[in-house]
């Protein structure tokens, strides 16, 4: 079977759904993770999916399941070039997205925590730590969006659905939050010469970070594993 011969295998209006990995086709059409040929909401049976599985943590295992049979081999044919593969493979090696979140959610959790222990105790220390740490996990944000996009292009189409759309929305609103808790706290020094409006902003500003970090990660980990 061609690569075109496979693409009318789509799963829709009662056809079995197909898919492509490593030029093998398989019948996806018993699996419940791809009900009506759409897997995710973002990827259609009939299609090439051998960047997308081989970067996922299953890998190639998902395909060994009794509701997923293997068909056949691709027939070769001339395809054209995919010019993002270069890059999708470059991508699957160092994975900067995946690296990069790791920043902002331990330097603004470890921040939270130091303020936490100067509310306790007073310490000075503790706050000035608290405050570095804002501003380095505010910087690490940037690049951890920016490599989100790159992912969101080079293997999702940038195809919009709601965990995308989660994650660019809380990712803005964390970035706005971030921002003005560093122009509150630069406006103040020393930190307790905050009015308590501004005071209950900044602490409560600050830990409103965590969960929104945390619901950010969350919509991720439903992409790599997918329920």
């Amino acid at each position: 079977m061609k690569r075109s011969e496979v693409k009318e295998y789509n799963g829709q209006n009662g056809k079995p759904a197909y898919i492509i990995f490593d030029n093998k086709i398989y019948d996806v059409t018993d699996s419940k993770l791809w009900k009506d040929g759409v897997h995710m909401n973002r990827h259609k049976a009939g299609e090439d999916m051998t960047d997308f599985i081989s970067m996922a943590p299953h890998g190639e295992s998902l395909l060994e399941r009794d509701n997923i049979k293997f068909i056949g081999n691709l027939e070769e044919e001339k395809q054209k070039e995919d010019k993002k593969s270069k890059y999708r493979r470059l991508y699957g090696k160092f994975h900067p997205h995946p690296m990069f979140i790791h920043f902002p959610m331990g330097i603004l959790y470890f921040g939270a925590f130091m303020l936490l222990l100067y509310l306790f105790t007073g310490n000075i220390s503790f706050e000035s730590a608290s405050y570095y740490a804002l501003i380095v996990g505010t910087i690490s944000i940037f690049p951890t969006v920016l490599s989100g996009f790159i992912s969101w292009w080079l293997n999702y189409e940038m195809t919009m659905t709601n965990v995308f759309k989660n994650k660019i929305v809380f990712s803005a609103i964390l970035i706005v939050i971030s921002l003005i808790l560093i122009i509150i706290r630069s406006n103040y020094l020393p930190p307790h010469s905050m009015n308590y409006i501004l005071e209950v902003i900044y602490v409560g500003g600050y830990f409103l970070c965590l969960p929104i970090l945390s619901f950010i990660a969350f919509n991720g980990g439903k992409i790599t594993w997918p329920s």
